[in-house]
């Protein structure tokens, strides 16, 4: 055999699918603690072992007759090549980092029984971008999310509920940007936290959510309260009532008087959802509490400024008593002094009843009404006097202790006063009489020496 004919022949150049197995599968051998393979069988050795022919081989010939086929190496190369790809990362097209961006906001506040828009909204988009569908969804108490509207932009608006939902400016066959939502005819159950959610080509699905608030604007009223004319036990009575009916959530309410007790109470109002808080004032009887002015205070949410409730109360009161006409000057022999009962009531007082601590009133003193006539003042006098004044609701007193005088207080201090006129005038006198003299003197003897010094002629002058 010749050199030509011993040597091997040359192998084809391998095609495209055979450079992208050719690494793939030296990884695979390797893996497999084997040599990685360098080459193929030629195609007359593949076809005669296809035929059965057996010529006897040469040494080089038998030992690439060992080889695996360019055919068989694919196979051993597939399973590593699906783990390679297994392996992958894969994103979410949602989860991308995309710049589109739903405008929502993220409260929303309605008055029951009143129609609330939800906006929802979506910038200019970039060329190429456009909106496959808009879908509401709300949060139920469960936690589950409820489908509310769909719009398609071929196939228009779709609602579980027709008749109280509407899409404001989504149009069939028009560019959707705007998937705002009307709610009609609102209800308590309708507060929830709604998502807006534009699926878009081929940026994915972009969403927002906005918390629906539902409210009632409470109606308010305040009224003063009726006491009774009748005996009253010591401590406050009822004055006034402020009640806040069919609120959504409950009112809050204060009053501008802190001196008083509030008694609040919170009852469920005729509307499925709403509350009626109720708030009694209670004062002491007093003349400082009758007719005095009190402000009850009403604030919700759906106010923009607190609700101001003024009234004025009429609150009856027991007698409030005190004496007066005792100005420390009563001494023994006086007469014609007089004290009088002094009253704040109402109703009015219906009896007066003066009298003293030892008993009943001195010989010298007369009861008249409200007023006690001292005709003569003595010894007896000099005791304390009670008056005591009832009405319809109860009785008040007063006690005024009376020290009667020997004599007068300011005897001694008119005396005082008098001496004391008397020294000044006579010291007026002493220095009144002097400043003449002097006056005299100088006229008298002073003039007649200037006459006589000036009456010399110059010539006979030293």
């Amino acid at each position: 055999m010749s050199a030509e004919a011993a040597a091997p022949r040359p192998l084809p150049r391998p095609g495209l699918a055979v450079k992208i197995w050719e690494r793939p599968a030296r990884l695979f051998a390797t893996a497999a603690g084997q040599p990685p393979i360098q080459g193929c069988i030629s195609r007359e050795a593949a076809a005669a072992a296809a035929e059965g022919e057996r010529a006897p081989p040469t040494r080089e010939e038998a030992r690439r007759e060992r080889r695996p086929s360019c055919r068989e190496e694919p196979r051993m190369v597939w399973p590593l090549l699906l783990l390679i790809l297994l392996s992958l990362p894969w994103v979410p097209t949602e989860a991308g980092p995309g710049t589109v961006r739903v405008l929502a906001p993220t409260q929303v506040r309605g008055l029951l029984g009143a129609k609330v828009e939800l906006p929802c909204r979506l910038p200019p988009l970039e060329h190429g971008v456009r909106v496959t569908q808009v879908t509401w969804t709300r949060r139920d108490a469960a936690g589950n999310d409820v489908n509310v509207a769909v719009f398609h932009p071929t196939q228009g608006p779709s609602f579980p509920e027709p008749g109280r939902l509407e899409f404001v400016a989504a149009r069939r066959g028009e560019e959707l940007r705007d998937g705002s939502l009307v709610l009609r005819d609102l209800r308590t159950e309708d507060e929830a936290n709604y998502t807006c959610r534009f699926a878009m080509f081929p940026e994915g699905s972009r969403s927002a959510s906005t918390w629906l608030r539902v409210l009632a604007r409470p109606e308010n009223k305040a009224e003063t309260q009726e006491v009774p004319l009748s005996p009253l036990s010591p401590g406050p009575v009822l004055v006034a009532c402020c009640v806040s009916s069919e609120g959504r959530p409950p009112a809050r309410i204060s009053w501008s008087q802190l001196d008083g007790k509030a008694n609040e109470s919170q009852v469920p109002g005729h509307l499925p959802g709403t509350f009626t808080v109720i708030s009694l004032l209670s004062l002491t009887p007093s003349s400082q509490t009758d007719g005095r002015t009190v402000t009850c205070k009403v604030e919700h949410e759906s106010f923009e400024e607190p609700v101001l409730l003024t009234m004025t109360l009429a609150v009856p009161y027991p007698p409030e008593v005190s004496i007066s006409g005792y100005d420390d000057n009563w001494y023994l022999g006086r007469s014609e002094a007089t004290l009088s009962c002094d009253v704040r009531s109402k109703p009015e007082p219906t009896g007066y009843d003066w009298s003293t601590t030892k008993g009943p009133l001195p010989p010298s003193a007369v009861a008249q009404g409200s007023q006690l006539l001292i005709q003569t003042v003595d010894e007896s006098i000099n005791t304390t006097f009670i008056c005591r004044v009832t009405n319809a609701l109860g009785t008040g007193q007063a006690e005024l202790p009376i020290l009667v005088r020997e004599e007068p207080p300011n005897h001694a201090l008119q005396q005082g006063l008098s001496t004391e006129n008397i020294i000044i005038l006579t010291v007026g006198v002493v220095v009144g009489l002097a400043l003449l003299g002097f006056l005299i003197y100088f006229r008298l003897f002073r003039r007649p020496r200037e006459s006589l010094l000036f009456g010399i002629s110059p010539a006979c002058r030293l």
